[in-house]
């Protein structure tokens, strides 16, 4: 059995066109047709730089470039939030609204005023730990020391460790490598107000405090934090904390700043 496509003229009636072919036939051609046009779309796409649209054909290259600009992105947002509350926190200094006392009387209600969410929720295991660390180095004579040039200001040692790298302006360190153990506290030398606190892929989390007479100190290397910008802190009060993994060499970067200009922090703080 045969069948018989025309085209006709829709004017004249005439036949214009015709085909005959049995239903195999058509069969046979319709799979030709479409065996044709897979190969050519597979030519186009192999042959093509649209193959790069595949998933299993992206480069090594493609996929770093993706992933290192979504962290570029991730990193950029979270400095432009860290920033502004950075500018908030600071002009909140400027206009009074956080007003940094040697007294710890009115520290709560700042507190309560200021916190309006926590960086990171502390489990009663932390608090239980900082306050242990606290009650243990508040008191200790080493810990702290009077120094002429600060104005009898008592600093506490940021952490428990040895100065590796000291004070090298000269040589663009700008501070000290202290050496420590997995899991150290970090704490702050004086009372203050956190200018900044936040992550970055060089230096991990680090934290800046604005203390009274002019000092700005700064902890660089830590593995987690426990304030944020804005928060008040008392002198000797856990930060935070440095890594838990027992790597070859643990450390944490300080400096310490007076008037925008680094100072020697072993001038102001003894080491053992």
């Amino acid at each position: 059995m045969k069948y018989k496509v025309s085209v006709l003229n829709e004017n004249t009636l005439e036949e214009v066109f015709h085909i005959r072919m049995s239903a195999q036939r058509f069969f046979f051609t319709l799979i030709f047709i479409l065996l044709t046009v897979l190969v050519l779309f597979s030519t186009l796409i192999l042959t093509t730089p649209l193959r790069q649209l595949l998933p299993d054909n992206i480069s090594s290259d493609i996929r770093k470039e993706a992933v290192r600009n979504a962290l570029i992105i991730d990193s950029l947002t979270e400095e432009v939030s860290f920033r502004q509350a950075y500018i908030n926190t600071f002009r909140d200094l400027v206009t009074g609204d956080i007003i940094i006392k040697d007294s710890l009387l009115n520290s709560d209600s700042i507190i309560a005023k200021q916190r309006d969410e926590q960086l990171l929720e502390r489990s009663q295991i932390e608090k239980d730990f900082c306050e242990e660390f606290e009650d243990e180095e508040r008191y200790k004579i080493s810990a702290t020391v009077n120094n002429n040039n600060n104005n009898n200001l008592v600093f506490f040692k940021p952490t428990i460790g040895e100065v590796k790298n000291e004070f090298a302006p000269v040589n663009g360190h700008l501070g000290i490598d202290i050496v420590t153990k997995p899991s150290t506290p970090i704490v702050s030398i004086y009372q203050g107000t956190v200018l900044y606190s936040a992550y970055t892929l060089d230096e991990d989390y680090f934290i800046q405090i604005i203390h009274p007479q002019g000092f700005i100190s700064v902890y660089k290397g830590a593995a987690n934090v426990f304030k944020k910008s804005g928060d008040i802190v008392q002198s000797g009060e856990v930060i935070a904390v440095m890594s838990e993994k027992n790597t070859k060499e643990i450390s944490l970067h300080f400096e310490l700043w007076k008037e925008s200009q680094a100072q020697n922090p072993l001038n102001y703080i003894v080491f053992e």
